[in-house]
């Protein structure tokens, strides 16, 4: 036997008696005098099989690692290969597998977005301005906070990852913003309800769709923060008047909520000055109910809760009211 299979002889022998209780998940597939299969997982989501090569000369030259995994994206196993390339190097005369194995191991450990770094470029790329925007990302604990501006409007977003996404859903917390509060707040409700959908079939499934699918949540949930609210409201105009419902200055929003100018949102996400809606929703036609203007759902608002035959009668009454005082005042005039 040479020295060398004798070295392999008893790094195989610590592979198979100790890998498996030295680093949690870890199973040896197989072994042998060319080359050790393992596998690693840490979650359903974040689990790999590393394919390590002994080459000629081994231990005097360096092992040969190949990373496979259904649920990583490429960039991340190619990120895997460097790293325990890198760690064999260091361990270049001795035993390499099971310290390859450990940093890889640790590798999954660290970075809770390895399972969605497609998604943050995706968010990056795609929805960040480089020049405004902020986007920091903190690897050990699965948050990243972004920092997006339009006009003088901006609002801070933490989201949030656990070792189960995507099965379980991005979270989302506001840390700051000078939006009005109300609408601040819709954002948050909104982008959690969009989290859910993204992992929760349907309650009652329309006929003729397909099968529901798990979908990774966290750029559905920020396309919808940073492109449909932070980015949209600040320009967005009345559905009525079509002025832009907001003030160039946050300072001057107004909180008074029968304020002529204060914005009211509607169910299917369009806005409207306070006077414009009430004028609107107290105006005929009322039958089948009042329609937005832009996309022609039915308005669902807590300030007008009146069915259209209430809300017909009392416009009805209105009008009697005001031809009676024309009458009068014509007779006064006369």
């Amino acid at each position: 036997m040479s020295d060398q299979e004798a070295f392999l002889d008893k790094e195989l022998h610590l592979i198979t008696k100790d890998a498996a209780t030295e680093i949690d998940g870890l199973e040896v597939i197989s072994s042998s005098h060319h080359s050790v299969q393992v596998k690693i997982v840490k979650t359903d989501h974040k689990q790999l099989r590393l394919l390590i090569m002994f080459p000629e000369g081994y231990p005097g030259s360096t092992l040969l690692v190949e990373v496979k995994s259904k649920t990583l994206p490429d960039r991340v196993m190619k990120a895997i290969e460097g790293l325990a390339e890198k760690e064999a190097k260091k361990l270049k005369g001795q035993y390499q597998v099971i310290g390859v194995c450990k940093v890889v191991r640790k590798f999954l450990e660290d970075n809770m977005f390895s399972v969605c770094a497609g998604e943050l470029d995706q968010v990056k790329n795609g929805l960040i301005d480089s020049d405004k925007d902020e986007l920091k990302i903190r690897q050990k604990s699965g948050s990243f906070l972004v920092k997006c501006h339009q006009k003088q409007y901006f609002m801070e977003l933490k989201m949030s990852i656990t070792d189960d996404y995507p099965r379980d859903p991005v979270l989302v917390e506001s840390k700051s913003t000078n939006f009005p509060a109300d609408l601040a707040e819709m954002f948050i409700r909104q982008s959690i309800e969009i989290g859910r959908r993204c992992i929760m079939p349907p309650a009652i499934v329309k006929k003729g769709e397909p099968p529901f699918v798990e979908q990774p949540s966290i750029y559905p949930v920020a396309e919808y923060l940073i492109k449909k609210c932070i980015k949209f409201y600040p320009t967005a105009p009345c559905a009525l008047c079509e002025e832009e419902a907001f003030p160039d200055n946050p300072a001057e929003v107004t909180q008074d909520i029968r304020h002529p100018k204060y914005v009211e949102y509607v169910y299917c996400s369009h806005i409207f000055h306070h006077s414009c809606l009430d004028r609107f929703m107290k105006s005929p036609p009322f039958v089948g109910g009042k329609k937005c203007p832009n996309c022609e759902k039915q308005i669902f608002h807590e300030k007008w809760k009146a069915t259209p035959e209430v809300a017909e009668a009392r416009w009805a009454h209105k009008q009697a009211k005001r031809r009676i005082l024309d009458e009068v005042t014509d007779f006064m005039d006369f």
